[in-house]
């Protein structure tokens, strides 16, 4: 394991010190949307998996076919309107309708980061501040941004488990209510409990990077870095 990954992993503190001269919020800003783009593609592929594991079908109105009144009575105006000889509807799998619903959220959940990005930037800051911090806004941008990169391995062991869960399970949802009773049932037992530790976890983590950063440029004391850090971190999982 190379060094700096090492000391990034074992010691936040001592890697932010290593570069304190070069934090801003540029490369924050950079640093935030790469682990956006990572986060959004990871949960893309997980959700992808999982969707895939819905076997059943449910019956939808097929696109290919003009409304019922312009095919009634020989068309409009007695002009044959083309695709009344399709069928009303269509046999769909669950799966590709929860992949399509997943394309329209993904988009969504990129912003989001990023404004997450903001207000935990905001929030550390504003907490540094508040325990008698020295440090620039700039440089609390790259540390909100570093500390953010536990969530590409959170998203990432969260979505292997989804996916484990939903394979040992016989998920063949034929309506939105047994969708809806399949997928909370996946937050139950045990594997709800491997969710939930994913999340303290990943936090933990969070936690751990942001206290090391705010040390180091706010200078403040490690009981205060700590609890603005747990904060920070604590917020969103409360939140979900």
């Amino acid at each position: 394991m190379p060094s700096t990954i090492r000391t990034f992993l074992l010691r936040p503190g001592a890697f932010f010190e290593q570069r304190r001269g070069q934090l801003n919020g540029f490369r924050g800003g950079g640093l935030a949307l790469g682990i956006a783009f990572a986060v959004t593609v990871v949960l893309g592929i997980a959700l992808r998996l999982f969707a895939a594991q819905f076997t059943g079908t449910v019956e939808r109105d097929n696109p290919a076919r003009p409304p019922e009144q312009m095919c009634e009575d020989g068309g409009v105006g007695g002009i044959t309107v083309s695709g009344c000889d399709e069928p009303a509807t269509k046999t769909v799998e669950v799966g590709s309708l929860i992949w399509d619903a997943a394309t329209e959220i993904l988009p969504g959940l990129f912003i989001g980061f990023i404004i997450v990005w903001v207000g935990l930037m905001l929030g550390l800051y504003l907490g540094a501040k508040i325990a008698g911090g020295s440090g620039r806004f700039g440089e609390t941008a790259e540390i909100t941004a570093w500390g953010l990169l536990p969530s590409v391995v959170g998203v990432a062991a969260g979505g292997a488990a989804l996916v484990f869960f939903a394979a040992s399970s016989d998920l063949a949802a034929s309506s939105p209510e047994m969708f809806l009773e399949q997928v909370q049932s996946l937050q139950n037992g045990l594997s709800g409990l491997v969710f939930l530790t994913i999340q303290i976890g990943t936090a933990a983590w969070q936690a751990y990077v942001w206290a090391g950063g705010l040390r180091v440029v706010h200078e403040i004391s490690r009981y205060a870095a700590v609890a603005i850090a747990v904060i920070a971190a604590t917020l969103p999982v409360i939140a979900a």
